[in-house]
């Protein structure tokens, strides 16, 4: 375990505007706030895998542009659009991921990003400013506890404790393989390791990994509730359900082709939420309800009555109304 400093820097937000594409979904009125058919957005490039909801907006990094695009769930277009990155700054070593920024996250009044560049960026929404803190590692998702953000990289076998009081880096864990999907529940760090197949629960004071839990292969996104732990796997297909009092898997819920790979997955009013687009209840451990999307879903948020899922090319606002 080793700790590296981080230095701020300032940048200023760039102001864009993008078309917005309506495809067609038959369905019912939906909620106040979301359309009554879903759409496709063009965020400005090529969406991240880690989007985010709040402040009345969607946050999305566009990691082909080093910038996150901050849309209007009303209208789906781009209000503003931050310069966060920097894409010169993408080491060799950045095989897996290697667009900046990757994810974002909201927390401690304001949005954050990370992307392969090593940079996290600070984005407060009122003041539209952005500082930017040399994190030392090509980063690829991001999860905030109560204290502090944590950051995993794939391609450096590290994960990042990152203290917003401070603003530095308290902490970097090396060792643990290559790290995808992180989350922060039941006094602990979950991070899932790909390479190893497993999912990590870390102390989040000493960083120690207290559990080894297999995943068989290939897993991707790890979100907590309901009591449980919830992962996304590859191969077989599937999400898994992590008994945090016992360590170990509790449920295993088939998966299905048009899940796609690197499949997100998010917990929001009481349920479980993965692929492109299916609703699992936590009570039954089955899918309750699923809206017939195409494509590989990479990036799930929810807000505005909609499921905001990413592609590797477009943003689907999809009306929680239509999904049934």
């Amino acid at each position: 375990m080793k700790a590296r400093a981080a230095r701020g820097r300032r940048i200023l937000p760039l102001l864009l505007s993008a078309a917005v594409v309506i495809v067609g979904c038959a369905g019912q009125a939906a909620p106040a706030g979301a359309p009554s058919v879903a759409r496709d957005i063009d965020p400005g490039g090529t969406p991240g895998r880690g989007l985010a909801f709040d402040f009345g907006s969607l946050w999305v990094p566009v990691g082909d542009k080093g910038t996150i695009a901050r849309i209007d769930p009303a209208s789906g277009k781009i209000a503003a659009a931050f310069a966060v990155s920097d894409l010169t700054r993408v080491p060799a070593r950045a095989h897996v991921n290697h667009a900046a920024p990757l994810a974002v996250t909201s927390a401690f009044g304001a949005m954050w990003a990370i992307g392969a560049d090593g940079l996290l960026a600070r984005i407060d929404p009122t003041t539209k400013d952005v500082t930017t803190f040399d994190v030392g590692v090509v980063g690829g998702d991001i999860a905030a506890s109560d204290t502090a953000l944590w950051i995993t990289a794939y391609d450096d076998g590290a994960l990042v404790r990152f203290d917003p009081a401070a603003r530095s880096v308290s902490t970097t864990i090396t060792g643990l393989g290559g790290l995808f999907g992180v989350a922060v529940g039941f006094g602990s760090v979950w991070v899932v390791n790909k390479t190893g197949h497993q999912v990590l629960r870390l102390d989040p004071t000493s960083g120690a990994v207290v559990a080894r839990i297999p995943a068989e292969r290939n897993p991707d996104f790890v979100t907590v509730g309901a009591g449980s732990v919830w992962v996304t796997r590859e191969s077989p297909r599937a999400v898994l359900r992590i008994d945090p009092s016992a360590n170990a898997v509790a449920a295993t819920i088939p998966g299905e082709s048009a899940w796609g790979q690197g499949t997100g997955i998010a917990f929001y009013d009481g349920a479980v939420w993965a692929g492109f687009l299916v609703r699992i209840d936590p009570a039954t451990d089955k899918v309750t309800a699923a809206f017939a999307g195409t494509g590989v879903q990479e990036g799930l948020a929810f807000g505005a009555g909609s499921a905001w899922v990413a592609d590797t090319t477009r943003v689907h606002q999809i009306p929680l109304a239509l999904v049934r």
